[in-house]
């Protein structure tokens, strides 16, 4: 393999965190500050952070994906060139997986669909980007434990079957997501409940499993206060919806608990994003009660639900 890991970017993280994380905390403007000071002495692991903090969009600037993306090359030890991809070997695993995911995802999927151009990826051709993809996230599994890099071997072998031949141990899409979700990986779990949707709402054999399973996959990212799946877990609870990716709707009444639907509209609200709103918006649909003598918490989930996803507040005030 090209890719590797020596484990000597330990030695970058335990600067990181002595001089950042236990004086500043993990993200406070202070750190923000003092991770890219640290990240410009050429400390892997302060890249790895500051380039996350370009990804996610913590740092407000133009071009973020194009500006985060060389430094987890730099992060991990990598470099583009004409001839391919060389590997320092020094390199911070989890960087590995990042650029993984940009060879994926670039300009095809997820938030780097509008992505805009890096010449490296540019360069390169969609197999090329896949057998790229397949060595760091192989490479990230050789350092550490990490169910996204589990999720995106799922993705690169769903995508190019052919490059099943390329791991020490042959394994299935199917299986890769099934384990990324049972390592508490979100996205995988919603990806798999989704399927299972599908199945409950065409009518397939078995649908008491299928429905097991989706209420399986989604608890486990709802636990983890995915809004979209807590959302759609309060639903299930309250209505017994189950939704199909095209549309379509079955309801299972027999499944319906108010106190879980309660619970998991709550928890769609602890971590909010857009998805967040259909859950303020689920809690005063069906628990008005809570708000009939308490305009104050009314108000203040009202204009959640504004911040959140005007789209949402616009069928909100028709309540």
């Amino acid at each position: 393999m090209r890719i590797t890991c020596n484990n000597t970017y330990r030695v970058d993280e335990q600067i990181l965190n002595e001089t950042v994380f236990d004086k500043y905390g993990y993200s406070s403007p202070s750190a923000e500050r003092e991770i890219i000071c640290l990240a410009l002495t050429g400390n892997k692991a302060a890249q790895k952070s500051y380039a996350d903090l370009l990804f996610y969009r913590k740092i407000n600037v133009r071009d973020n994906y194009k500006k985060a993306f060389p430094l987890y090359c730099q992060s991990a030890g990598i470099t583009f060139s004409d001839g391919g991809v060389s590997c320092t070997g020094d390199g911070t695993p989890l960087a590995f997986y990042f650029i993984g995911y940009y060879l994926v995802n670039y300009k095809s999927g997820s938030i780097l669909k509008k992505c805009e151009t890096i010449d490296e990826i540019e360069a390169m051709t969609r197999q090329e980007r896949l057998e790229t993809a397949l060595e760091l996230a192989l490479a990230t599994l050789s350092a550490i434990t990490s169910p996204p890099a589990v999720n995106l071997i799922g993705r690169i072998i769903n995508e190019c079957p052919a490059l099943i031949s390329r791991l020490d141990e042959p394994t299935t899409a199917e299986e890769c997501f099934e384990d990324a979700a049972e390592g508490g990986y979100v996205y995988a779990c919603n990806n798999l409940a989704a399927k299972e949707a599908d199945l409950v709402v065409k009518g397939s054999e078995d649908i008491d499993q299928h429905v097991n399973n989706y209420v399986h996959y989604l608890t486990i990212s709802a636990d983890r206060y995915e809004p979209y799946a807590a959302n759609r877990l309060g639903l299930f609870y309250m209505t017994g919806e189950i939704r199909s990716s095209s549309g379509d709707t079955v309801h299972l009444h027999e499944y319906i608990n108010v106190s879980f639907a309660k619970k998991y509209f709550t928890k769609a609200t602890v971590y909010p994003d857009a998805n967040s709103a259909w859950a303020y918006f689920n809690l005063i649909k069906y628990f008005h009660k809570d708000y009939d003598t308490n305009i104050e918490l009314l108000n203040e989930h009202m204009d959640c639900i504004r911040d959140l996803n005007p789209a949402v507040y616009d069928i909100a005030i028709e309540l």
